[in-house]
């Protein structure tokens, strides 16, 4: 399960180490298709990598505050600063974990 992401717990959940910030939601056609390769993910990353989703509806605040347009949008954090490229509606494991692996290199 990933944390939730407020603009309240946002920056202490990003502050150390490598973290994949999801923006989604429940209702986004290509946020659901990407939960099986996420849950993957979380499992194979779960020492290296903190996972947190920001729900775009509920958080419209920091929803602007990281400037996202369009969802699933994937925001990659290292010690509290954001690293290589986003990752809008991607679509295949390799993608994402090329993207962690950049991250973790960082």
């Amino acid at each position: 399960m990933m944390n939730q992401l407020t603009k309240d717990n946002f920056h202490n959940e990003t502050k150390e180490g490598v973290c994949l910030v999801a923006v989604g939601a429940p209702w986004c056609p290509d946020c659901k298709k990407i939960e099986p390769i996420m849950g993957m993910l979380m499992q194979e990353y779960a020492q290296k990598v903190k996972f947190g989703i920001v729900m775009a509806d509920e958080q419209e605040e920091l929803k602007e505050q990281l400037n996202v347009r369009r969802i699933p949008t994937l925001i990659f954090y290292k010690n509290g600063t954001e690293v290589g490229e986003r990752l809008v509606e991607p679509n295949s494991k390799a993608m994402i974990e090329d993207a962690i692996k950049k991250a973790i290199e960082a």
